[in-house]
Parts: structure tokens; sequence; C-alpha cells
């Protein structure tokens, strides 16, 4: 498998804009997983994102290819996938943009 993604074009605007439109949960999951690979629980641990909250959370980077997980026995062990890492690379401030959520 290559890891050699060309993010240019109308694809680069699209994530640019998508990632911008992230909620505070999704991008704080990303920051975690960008460090390590995590089974849930540590995951919400390490994001900060309550575990309510995570598999909401969860399917916004799925959606977009961001993350993928792999079962071993019962346990789920989440991941960047490599447009993930290169999207995180290439777009790190929108993700470290963490804003203030309105209760």
């Amino acid at each position: 498998m290559t890891n050699d993604f060309e993010i240019e074009g109308t694809l680069k605007d699209y994530l640019e804009q998508m990632i911008k439109n992230l909620p505070n949960g999704p991008k704080l999951i990303m920051l975690a997983l960008s460090k390590k690979d995590w089974n849930k629980e540590d995951l919400s641990l390490k994001s900060g994102v309550r575990r309510g909250e995570l598999n909401f959370a969860v399917c916004w980077i799925e959606a977009l290819g961001f993350a993928q997980f792999n079962s071993s026995g019962r346990q789920k062990l989440y991941r960047l996938t490599p447009l993930g890492q290169k999207a995180f690379e290439m777009f790190n401030p929108l993700f470290l943009d963490v804003t203030e959520e309105e209760e």
C-alpha cells in the first residue's frame, strides 16, 4: 500500500472546508490519534472527548476517511489512515484550532 496522496486542487479546498467545519470533538480525536493508536477507552481519556460523545465524534473523521478501527477480539483499536496522516500534516493549524463551544 502506498502513502502517496496528492492533495491539490479541488480535493485540497474540499478537505480544508470540511476540517474548518469540524466540531471540537473530532479535532481533539485527530490530535490524539496523530501521536498513537488508541483503544476506545484510552482515546476518550487522551482526547478529552467524553465517552458518550466519542462515537459521534469519531463518525466525522471516519466519514472523511481520516480514521479507521481494527477489531482485536472485543476491542477496537483506532488509528489514522494514510489520508488522515497526510491531512493532519497539511492542515495542522486547522486541527489545532479548538474553540470554546457554546452550551
